[in-house]
């Protein structure tokens, strides 16, 4: 009725009376003791108790809608709008090359995509979930840790065949390097490696620097110099060949990657089915095809696939301090 903002206008998709609808609210306000609204020949107005009351009554709604929703996630189909947010080179990289197969599994769903330099806040900008990195600060939010990055060398053929390929750590003084510049703040992006005595952190003294990811990675695919970057964002130009990975003793677990969402009781299937196939995306593409190889050969066939999140993470996570987990 608020919405409908008339009495007859409520009536009328109710399939009730005018009368019958002011009776049904002049009971409520009786029941509960307070006055909602403020009626008018011409208008209907809430009252201060009444606005609140209507929002509370409209939350437990929705809480009510994605609690069924969650119920019938494992029997119906999920559908509907799901507004998700990320970093810009996240999403050009390495979620929109992989969004036709989410669009064959889920095509009832409706995915609006937030890209931005900035951690959008969810709860203030109306978003369902969203990918982020590093360390998270934001209390208000549950998370769910996909794993680490997977930080790796590499080059396109045309540039090792004219440059040679590096070996160590030393041999980067003598190549041209690509390198990002984080756009919010001006800082440069510090190479990681590991190494036998441990993590190793690199200034590089790079002969171009970029501002965007994806461009850092074309830049690269274009045989003008070498970059690290994240395995999942660089996974489809590796795997057709325009780049290789170069010095893989030296891979390191960068930064750790969540999939955020506000506190609720109950997800949306909307949801679910979003994180389920975000994790499964990054399963298969964090990890460079040479750990892969490594993790097939000490472990079973069976355990390789659930086991790969966990060995990024444990890559880094005796240097890293971890945020808590829902």
């Amino acid at each position: 009725m608020v919405e409908a903002k008339s009495f007859r206008a409520a009536a009328a998709q109710l399939g009730m009376t005018p009368s019958g609808v002011s009776r049904a609210v002049s009971r409520l306000e009786e029941q509960i003791g307070v006055r909602l609204l403020f009626r008018s020949t011409r208008a209907l107005n809430l009252t201060d108790d009444g606005e609140s009351f209507y929002h509370r009554c409209k939350d437990i709604l929705a809480d009510l809608g994605e609690a069924v929703e969650a119920l019938d996630y494992a029997r119906t189909k999920p559908r509907g709008k799901l507004r998700v947010a990320m970093n810009v080179s996240i999403g050009r990289a390495g979620l929109i090359p992989n969004l036709a197969d989410f669009e064959e599994r889920y095509p009832d769903i409706r995915l609006e995509l937030a890209m931005s330099e900035r951690n959008i806040g969810l709860i203030e900008e109306g978003i369902d979930c969203a990918i982020r990195m590093g360390e998270l600060e934001d209390s208000n939010l549950v998370a769910r840790k996909l794993g680490y990055f997977s930080n790796v060398l590499c080059a396109s053929p045309g540039y090792l065949a004219r440059h040679g390929t590096p070996t160590c750590l030393e041999d980067l003084k003598q190549h041209q390097c690509i390198n990002y510049v984080y756009p919010t703040s001006g800082r440069t992006y510090q190479w990681q490696f590991d190494s036998p005595d441990g993590p190793v952190t690199l200034d590089v003294d790079a002969h171009l620097l970029i501002n965007d990811g994806e461009s850092v990675i074309q830049a690269a695919m274009a045989g003008l110099g070498i970059i690290q970057v994240p395995h999942w964002l660089a996974a489809g130009p590796i795997g057709h060949g325009k780049l290789r990975v170069i010095m893989e003793d030296t891979i390191s677990a960068g930064s750790p990657v969540w999939i955020v969402y506000p506190q609720k009781k109950h997800l949306s299937a909307r949801v679910h089915a979003f994180i389920d196939w975000i994790q499964e995306v990054f399963r298969r593409d964090n990890l460079p095809a040479c750990r892969r190889s490594a993790l097939s050969n000490a472990m079973p066939d069976d355990k390789i696939v659930g086991s790969l999140p966990e060995a990024a993470g444990g890559m880094a996570s005796s240097r890293r301090k971890q945020p808590v987990e829902a």
